[in-house]
């Protein structure tokens, strides 16, 4: 028992670990212009692998020191936008976790990929609330509909599908893989 606990918690601090490189690159060259600078998502895949393979608490855990991590790396720093802003991926992984386990943990493609792209939309969403709160809380200019009315019109339902999709297609032989090497 101790020895399984252990194995996932290393392995989660890896995936956390490799969340905040992912995150960087996708903040830094991962944004689409043309459509509606959407970011590529590639920050989140260890998060799905976290939330699929050891369920809601570990998920969410890795997401949480993930983006703290990543919210202080970024220079950042703490303050009440680093809580603001890791909220979105909190529950991004959560969402992934429960879709999983709502759809019985199929590891069909197609049932991971519309559990990613629901978890996409509503990252999505999520990131325009934390941007709305976070500029109530600091002062500065946003309009909220503005937000969702750019989100409802842009190519982010597309990219959310198009890389649910990608990750749906990957994540299958690296969760079995993943699975065999670390025999829970």
């Amino acid at each position: 028992m101790k020895k399984n606990y252990i194995k996932k918690l290393c392995i989660c601090a890896i995936l956390a670990a490799l969340y905040v490189p992912l995150e960087w690159l996708a903040s830094a060259f991962g944004k689409i212009a043309f459509l509606d600078n959407y970011q590529i998502p590639i920050s989140c895949f260890p998060l799905i692998l976290a939330s699929i393979i050891f369920g809601v608490r570990w998920g969410v855990a890795t997401a949480t020191v993930g983006a703290f991590v990543s919210q202080i790396a970024m220079g950042y720093g703490i303050s009440w936008s680093t809580f603001i802003w890791m909220i979105p991926t909190v529950i991004y992984a959560l969402i992934v976790a429960l879709l999983y386990k709502a759809f019985r943990k199929s590891d069909k493609r197609y049932f991971l990929a519309i559990e990613l792209f629901i978890s996409s939309i509503a990252l999505s969403l999520l990131n325009i609330g934390a941007l709305y709160i976070d500029s109530l809380v600091f002062g500065y200019p946003y309009d909220f509909l503005a937000g969702i009315f750019k989100f409802a019109i842009s190519f982010k339902i597309i990219g959310g599908i198009g890389f649910a999709w990608i990750f749906a297609a990957i994540s299958p032989p690296i969760i079995r893989k993943l699975r065999k090497v670390i025999k829970l």
